[in-house]
């Protein structure tokens, strides 16, 4: 699932990308609140404020990090069941693990939904032995309140997740299950999105009635369910999208020999060969030897400030930067890792190093549009 957010990269971890919104240090410093301002003035009373925040904000941390191993464990699953994973993003509601794929069988949906509960179950139970332990050696009521939290906050964090519902993992684990047992994997995310969209409806309304009381934690809630009713719908879509585009390859919906560019002619050039040609307005830049180069629409063209000057091949977005496929890679793997909702977003299409089409999202609405009435195919579209 996809927050819509941009991340702050973090590095990588297990070699997977993660990053982290801003919003994540708004959610640090609000868990660090409670348990500085509402936790530990009551279970350790008699400490400064200083000693407080400190536990409070190094308690969030420490939440925060355990968040990171809850979306670890989805990540590291899926790779291990030939899913591949794109990223790991963390944000002010907890943290998103982005599949490159979809799950091929319930029982990997079932499978790498589980994980990340009980991964968070787990760090509970340690939490709390470490807790335990820790006031059994008479150490203070400052260093074990914290933990215990710890130990409470990951419990929590691992019931709610499996509320059946959509986006949470309790959803997969629902629309898994429907898929199981119709054998109709459509039928699994209706039901588990259906479920999303009362579940969050539920908590918006408490969430206001609590506002209502004077209770400002409600606009948590209000928050939270907004995010899941949106989310909720989002993956259905994203699903529909999915079953559409059924087993389409890249070269079904490719525009096929595009206007060249060639990398060594002027900027200035090529727009006066342009004014007779056809009405392209992306186009792939090529070396005099026919190897790809990269991309150049015909708006960076016309920004050119000197295009008398200016070879094609210096004004291009050069490869690697430009996504790529070849023909006759699955389109839905293709539309996993590459963001064709952006404005500029373009895949060049190239076979043993040579451009063989263009796929844009205006291509990949034409293939949606049309799957609405005929069923697609990759035999039963042709370029």
């Amino acid at each position: 699932m996809n927050t819509g957010v941009r991340s702050i990269p973090l590095g990588r971890v297990c070699g997977i990308p993660v990053g982290a919104h801003w919003s994540t240090l708004v959610a640090v410093i609000v868990i660090g609140q409670v348990v500085a301002v509402s936790v530990l003035p009551r279970e350790a009373p008699g400490q400064s404020s200083a000693v407080y925040w400190t536990a409070g904000v190094l308690a969030a941390l420490a939440f925060m990090a355990s968040l990171l191993c809850h979306e670890l464990a989805h990540a590291l699953t899926a790779n291990r069941l030939g899913v591949g994973v794109r990223r790991i993003d963390l944000w002010l509601l907890g943290g998103v693990s982005q599949l490159s794929s979809s799950p091929a069988t319930p029982r990997i949906e079932f499978l790498i939904s589980v994980a990340g509960p009980g991964t968070s179950a787990l760090i509970g139970a340690l939490a709390f032995g470490t807790g335990t332990a820790l006031a059994a050696w008479g150490a203070p009521a400052v260093v074990v309140s914290p933990v215990v939290w710890l130990a409470v906050a990951n419990g929590v964090l691992a019931v709610f997740n499996l509320v059946p519902a959509a986006p949470l993992d309790g959803g997969r684990v629902l629309a898994a299950a429907v898929w199981w047992r119709t054998g109709d994997e459509r039928r699994g995310a209706k039901a588990a999105a259906f479920a999303g969209r009362a579940f969050g409806t539920l908590l918006v309304a408490f969430g206001l009635m609590q506002v209502f009381a004077g209770l400002l934690t409600g606009l948590w809630l209000v928050l939270m369910g907004v995010y899941l009713t949106v989310s909720s719908s989002a993956e259905q879509s994203a699903g529909e999208t999915r079953h559409r585009l059924g087993t389409l390859l890249v070269r079904d919906v490719m525009v096929p020999d595009p206007q060249i560019a060639p990398g060594w002619w002027t900027v200035q050039a090529f727009l006066h060969d342009l004014a007779s040609g056809p009405h392209s307005r992306v186009f792939p830049v090529v070396a005099f030897d026919g190897a790809a180069v990269g991309v150049v629409s015909l708006a960076e063209l016309v920004g050119v400030r000197e295009p008398l000057n200016t070879r094609i091949a210096d004004a291009c977005r050069a490869l690697p930067d430009v996504p790529t496929a070849a023909p006759d890679e699955p389109l839905l793997d293709v539309l996993g890792r590459t963001p064709l909702g952006q404005r500029r977003g373009v895949v060049l299409v190239v076979r043993d190093g040579h451009v063989e089409g263009l796929v844009g999202p205006q291509d990949v609405a034409w293939a949606l549009e049309l799957a609405r009435a005929v069923p697609l195919g990759r035999h039963e579209v042709t370029s």
